[in-house]
């Protein structure tokens, strides 16, 4: 496995994202990340301001189709030479046409780094609103059909080389789901079980470890919480950059 460095960061759709996207950007030009693995970039104009603004410091790319938004709101940016892609639908067809719209799912995308290659998944997830994971919890059900569809989609990757999952999970890093998924797709956590929040605290809930990195066995990782702080914007704001941290990797 060649060294890499692996971001994964939920955007956040709401609360006038253009600007803080162009923020992202400059922040994605001057790391050191080989590979970013973005969600909630549905809406075609937002994804198409970051795209614009990242392609001199990321120049390949990988995301599902774009109308009429862009699928799963996943965009996968990398410096290191793409050898393919694909996106398959993980949500379950819902009554509900938001839902129907976002086609929730995972985008898998191959490298070639100098002829070694590997295989990153970026995911989000549905998200469980009322912050219940308990298993008698009546959301807990969709979100194990979710992830155990994802797992089934790692293990079909079979090509031998190593894997590395990341995305909004939806899920805290340590309930049971989180530990189901693990089993079931034969991954490690490269967080060794470290619950830190990935998700910016507010009144009333102090968050949950909902993003992830996860690696082929035998693969060394480690990994961290990042974006945490306030970023200068151009109007001269102090923000966040998103509800969500980040979360970073480096592998091999």
């Amino acid at each position: 496995m060649p060294k890499v460095r692996v971001l994964s960061f939920n955007t956040l759709v709401r609360g006038e994202p253009r600007v803080r996207l162009r923020a992202l950007a400059e922040v994605l030009a001057d790391s050191d990340y080989d590979v970013v693995c973005l969600q909630e970039l549905w809406i075609p104009p937002n994804f198409g301001l970051l795209r614009s603004l990242t392609k001199a410091a990321f120049p390949y790319a990988a995301h599902g189709p774009r109308l009429p938004r862009i699928t799963g709101g996943l965009l996968t940016l990398s410096r290191i030479p793409l050898v393919g892609h694909r996106y398959e639908v993980l949500a379950a067809p819902a009554p509900w046409r938001r839902d129907l719209v976002m086609r929730r799912g995972v985008l898998m995308t191959r490298f070639n780094d100098g002829g070694e290659f590997f295989t990153v998944t970026n995911t989000h997830l549905t998200p469980n609103r009322p912050a219940d994971w308990s298993k008698a919890a009546p959301f807990t059900r969709v979100q194990q059909a979710e992830l155990a569809r994802l797992a089934k989609a790692v293990r079909r990757i079979q090509s031998g080389e190593p894997v590395i999952a990341v995305g909004d999970f939806n899920v805290p890093r340590d309930s049971w789901l989180f530990e189901g998924f693990a089993a079931a797709s034969g991954l490690r956590d490269a967080f060794d079980g470290d619950a830190a929040t990935t998700f910016r605290p507010v009144p009333g809930w102090d968050g949950a470890a909902l993003d992830q990195v996860l690696v082929t066995p035998g693969v060394a990782a480690k990994a961290e919480v990042v974006l945490q702080d306030k970023v200068r914007m151009a109007d001269g704001r102090e923000r966040y950059l998103s509800d969500h941290y980040g979360v970073a990797a480096t592998i091999g």
